[in-house]
């Protein structure tokens, strides 16, 4: 009974971390582009960074609201044993967030979670749904037809990095459907 039970709880409890983990990432940069905005002016005035310069925007911009551990090369890690392993400039600014930083597996949907700064009211209402939001998780319109779920389901399930919307319409948590086991 016991080899049984083990692992289901081990599970159970990683899932939490992980949610709680991602659940307060989330939270922390919202209220850190809110403080950036009394000190910077609004979101919507900025400008994307230009290709190669995502970690400094980031550096400069929204790290002194929410702060790190230590960066390492251009990755940046905080206390709680998560960090950010990649900025990269595309349409939006791509971050992907990293729960528990250098440990395997590093694949998006299992332990890694995409999220996007976007800077054109076009790109913002593709990604989100709503050119007024500029922060959000990666997903677009591959999860915004039909039943958002549904949808966000179905793309989480062709590829990890479309996960993270998922789990924002689940409200950070790993629900049994959840089409990736870590």
């Amino acid at each position: 009974v016991a080899a049984m039970t083990i692992p289901t709880l081990n599970y159970q409890r990683i899932k939490r971390e992980y949610s709680t983990k991602i659940k307060n990432f989330y939270s922390k940069v919202d209220n850190a582009i809110l403080d950036m905005e009394q000190e910077q002016g609004s979101f919507k005035d900025m400008k994307k960074p230009v290709s190669g310069q995502g970690f400094n925007w980031y550096m400069k911009y929204i790290d002194p609201h929410i702060g790190h551990q230590y960066v390492k090369g251009q990755h940046i890690y905080f206390r709680d044993g998560s960090a950010i392993v990649t900025l990269s400039t595309g349409d939006c600014l791509d971050l992907v967030y990293d729960v528990n930083a250098d440990k395997k597996p590093n694949k998006e949907g299992y332990d890694r979670y995409r999220f996007l700064f976007c800077f054109l009211p076009a790109t913002r209402q593709y990604w989100f749904g709503n050119k007024n939001i500029y922060w959000g998780s990666y997903g677009g319109t591959y999860a915004t037809s039909g039943s958002p779920r549904a949808s966000a389901l179905a793309a989480c399930k062709a590829g990890g990095h479309f996960c993270t919307r998922l789990l924002q319409y689940d409200n950070w948590e790993f629900k049994s459907d959840y089409p990736y086991k870590f």
